[in-house]
């Protein structure tokens, strides 16, 4: 069965020989996993985990192609910080000694005291800053390996314009700065899915197969916001780039870290089909439970710890897990079994490998 039909069928509830998989880490644990198998990651992921996806660049939050942008020069500061497309200044940080780097937004463009003009008067990103034809030639490459293609948030993306801490704020007493930064990202990303799906229409129903939009409603013991937030000011943003993409015959994943159980209906009521990427290390994230209670609406996406299970098990928890993980998410399909998220820095690569030894044994492979 190629990497397509597999991924077809495993989201269709049909028959399939296993399930798909796939890999996220961060450059740092990609590097440690070279060094400690001895090979380039290529061979890795496609020779020895066989993995169902072909990745854009090194595998950390990699699944969705995204178009190469082509937009105005971004600028660069001499202490090595950077603006982001959408203004803001960034830097790479260090979780510790070094290790553990993330880009963090630290000066944000419409931080402070502003006003509904001063978001009209930005200057925003703009559709033409994406070429959407860039990932047509990897397309026409892998004809054999399902695509999912975008990368929008609408949360996310106004926390990096705004910052969190002041959009949690706006929502309670400054709900129109609120609504105007929403919606001009909302504007923006329903453009640049419309004209991606337009440029790669002539793969959809072929290798073309979900598109992919991302929102951390979770925190480790509950929402990040309440459900009256999320159906009043995302909710219809989210249902109009879903249903543009339904209107294309394509599924949609949704990535939304921590405890976002309680929200899954409304995931549901908006058209999301596949949920990414169930962090079961979060209160309440039960794997078996959150099968039963929602499978026949939703499929899944992760699920493999990367919080205690990967770096603190021993190979045989591991292993116990995932078998556990298969037989319940996995029943009857509807389940891309994978890490909850990008792999880190000092997670020993024998349970990384043993991650993927125990998908092959438990289908007989």
């Amino acid at each position: 069965m190629t990497h397509l039909k597999r991924w077809k069928n495993t989201l269709a509830r049909k028959t399939f020989d296993r399930l798909p998989r796939f890999y996220s880490a961060t450059k740092e644990f990609t590097g440690s996993l070279e060094i400690h198998l001895g090979e380039d990651l290529d061979t890795i992921l496609y020779d020895r985990f066989d993995i169902d996806y072909r990745f854009q660049n090194d595998g950390m939050e990699a699944k969705a192609w995204e178009p190469a942008y082509i937009g105005p020069e971004r600028k660069t500061f001499e202490d090595g910080s950077f603006e982001n497309v959408w203004g803001s200044r960034q830097k790479l940080l260090y979780h510790r000694d070094c290790k553990g780097a993330y880009t963090e937004t630290y000066e944000y463009a419409l931080g402070g005291d502003i006003t509904v003009a001063d978001v009209e008067n930005h200057r925003w990103p703009e559709p033409d800053w994406y070429d959407y034809t860039s990932i047509i030639p990897g397309l026409k490459e892998f004809p054999d390996y399902p695509f999912m293609v975008g990368y929008w948030a609408i949360g996310w993306f106004s926390w990096e314009v705004r910052g969190m801490e002041q959009c949690f704020m706006d929502f309670a007493i400054n709900t129109k700065i609120a609504e105007a930064i929403t919606c001009r990202i909302a504007d923006l990303g329903y453009e640049y899915f419309k004209r991606l799906l337009e440029a790669v229409k002539d793969d959809i129903g072929k290798n073309v197969v979900a598109v992919h939009i991302a929102d951390d409603w979770g925190m480790q013991d509950g929402l990040i916001m309440s459900p009256d937030t999320f159906y009043r000011f995302y909710a219809p943003h989210y249902k109009r780039i879903i249903d543009l993409a339904h209107s294309y015959g394509l599924l949609v994943e949704f990535h939304s870290c921590g405890a976002a159980r309680e929200l899954y209906p409304g995931f549901i009521d908006i058209g999301v089909d596949i949920m990414n990427p169930v962090q079961t290390s979060a209160k309440g994230m039960v794997p078996h439970e959150i099968k039963e209670e929602f499978g026949k609406d939703l499929a899944f996406s992760g699920g493999i710890d990367v919080q205690q299970l990967l770096p603190n098990a021993t190979v045989q928890e591991v292993r116990d897990q995932v078998n556990y993980l298969l037989e319940t998410m996995g029943k009857d399909g509807g389940y891309l079994p994978g890490p909850a998220h990008n792999i880190q820095f000092g997670t020993p690569p024998e349970n990384v490998v043993t991650m993927y030894e125990a998908m092959d044994d438990y289908f007989g492979r």
